[in-house]
């Protein structure tokens, strides 16, 4: 990426989670674009992330009924089987 500066000693974290780049607070209140020269590209730099927590929330619930539907198949199929004499 052209012209972004990344100032040394800045703590700046990936969120594989939500795929975004975020900047540690340090608790001054200031807002850090203000605070160090990031240079033009900035903009793209620390964009919004692009999954929420709803999403989370909706594939956790999906998984859980996934979980509970295969449970449900596999103790059918079970009691389905004939028993060996």
């Amino acid at each position: 990426m052209n012209q972004l500066h990344l100032p040394n000693g800045l703590p700046l974290v990936y969120n594989v989670k939500r795929k975004c780049i975020t900047l540690l607070d340090d608790g001054s209140g200031k807002d850090p674009m203000e605070v160090h020269d990031f240079g033009p590209a900035a903009q793209y730099l620390f964009r919004p992330c692009e999954l929420d927590d709803d999403f989370f929330n909706q594939m956790e619930q999906q998984a859980v009924a996934n979980q509970k539907a295969e449970q449900e198949a596999a103790a059918s199929s079970k009691a389905k089987e004939p028993v060996a004499a």
